[in-house]
């Protein structure tokens, strides 16, 4: 992995993509590619509404012993899965629903009304050493950005307001002007299991990241109350996750459309709690991600439903699913979820063939189609993608030689440092 210590901290969000504030408006969730898939297929507006073609082919597999896609795999998949289902269901939808409610649940009335007086320094320190206690990889804290705050969901608007505590009207989900913190949680998926991609192993990984995704966020929100301040439980729900973590210094946006973390690449889940606990921010950091990826193909190259673009960052994506006003590589998110439907299982081959998935060590080099090492600054820390073969000139390795060629590769990229 790249060393957090090799980061460079940079401002605001704006010096890693550029958002154009004259195109750019808060993200109605229900044109998300979940909803409008499953509005295409059965005319019906609803988050789950996706599943039914999926488990069409699921059953489809089953019945014909497909290979990866046995039973007992559908089983794995159903017995992760389940968590997340009883406390948000993906949180798709589901603010202030399940056990996702904005209110404390469990916190007696003296302590969720007397906030505690602790320093920010303290309080952000036992906030993270909470989320991590209750399973959280990676934990980071931004301003709440109001623009990554959904516009509306499929019932309701989100709204701010002078409220005393965050609350669901018959017309809007009002969240307070007080709440402007951000506290964002990183789950590193199984990786074993998402390399298995697209069997339903892949699919078995993901919901046991999402299952632990709802535990810690509730978790945390009933940490955040037992000492007297508000807290929002998030999974997918409420606010876009990726920009809130790239504000909070955890990662930034990749090709594929996700978040990549120098620990564990794009093989995460991301949940969040809103809060108004006074707290420390971390500023974004820049490992050059974006550049990396803009040499870097893989995961276009993988994808069976060709949704991911091979070409320049563009400020417009190819379907409504898609926001646009942000300069960032867009995934045609229908494709991937009509492949999606088709396997049976969802698929993960963008994460699995990310070579910040397979981590790095020091004495990997860069693979990439245009190697500007000794100076490129990310040359120490990618990952030999030995099963995906080099980049060179076509023939080079064999003229020289494995043993020249080793020689020249050590030279080559190593030298310099």
């Amino acid at each position: 992995m790249i060393p957090r210590t090799n980061y460079q901290t940079v401002e605001s969000i704006e010096n890693l993509y550029r958002v154009d504030e004259n195109n750019y408006k808060r993200f109605d969730s229900s044109r998300t590619a979940f909803i409008r898939v499953g509005q295409s297929d059965t005319g019906e507006i609803g988050p789950l509404n996706f599943y039914g073609k999926l488990h069409l082919n699921m059953m489809k597999n089953i019945g014909g012993n497909v290979e990866g896609k046995s039973r007992a795999d559908y089983a794995l998949m159903m017995g992760a899965e389940a968590i997340h289902f009883v406390i948000g269901t993906y949180g798709d939808q589901n603010a202030n629903k399940q056990f996702l409610k904005w209110a404390p649940l469990f916190v007696p009335e003296p302590l969720y009304k007397q906030p505690a007086q602790i320093d920010p320094s303290r309080l952000s320190y036992l906030v993270d050493t909470a989320a991590k206690t209750y399973g959280a990889d990676l934990v980071g804290i931004a301003e709440l950005d109001r623009r990554w705050v959904y516009e509306r969901n499929i019932y309701k608007h989100f709204v701010f307001d002078d409220v005393e505590s965050p609350m669901e009207t018959e017309e809007a989900f009002v969240i307070p002007n007080s709440m402007n913190r951000a506290v964002v949680m990183i789950i590193a998926m199984d990786k074993d299991l998402i390399l298995q991609s697209p069997n339903v192993a892949n699919h078995a990984g993901a919901d046991l990241g999402y299952s632990r995704m709802a535990f810690l966020s509730l978790s945390l929100a009933e940490f955040i109350r037992a000492l007297g301040y508000n807290a929002i439980p998030c999974m997918n729900d409420t606010a876009l996750s990726i920009p809130l973590a790239i504000a909070a210094g955890l990662g930034q946006l990749g090709r594929n459309g996700l978040l990549i973390t120098p620990e564990y690449g794009a093989c995460i889940r991301i949940c969040k709690v809103l809060t108004d606990m006074p707290l420390d921010v971390n500023k974004p950091t820049d490992f050059r991600q974006t550049e990396f990826c803009a040499q870097c193909y893989l995961c276009a190259e993988a994808c069976p439903a060709g949704a991911i673009s091979f070409d320049d960052r563009t400020l417009i994506g190819p379907t409504l699913s898609n926001n646009p006003g942000i300069k960032k590589w867009y995934v045609d998110v229908e494709k991937c979820l009509r492949f999606w439907q088709s396997n049976g299982a969802c698929c993960s081959n963008c994460i699995a063939v990310c070579p910040f998935t397979l981590g790095f060590s020091t004495e990997n080099c860069l693979q990439c189609t245009n190697c500007i090492a000794p100076d490129c600054p990310l040359q120490l820390f990618t990952h030999q993608r030995l099963q995906y073969g080099y980049f060179f000139e076509e023939g080079e390795k064999e003229a020289r030689g494995q043993e020249a060629w080793e020689r020249f590769i050590e030279v080559k990229y190593f030298s310099s440092h």
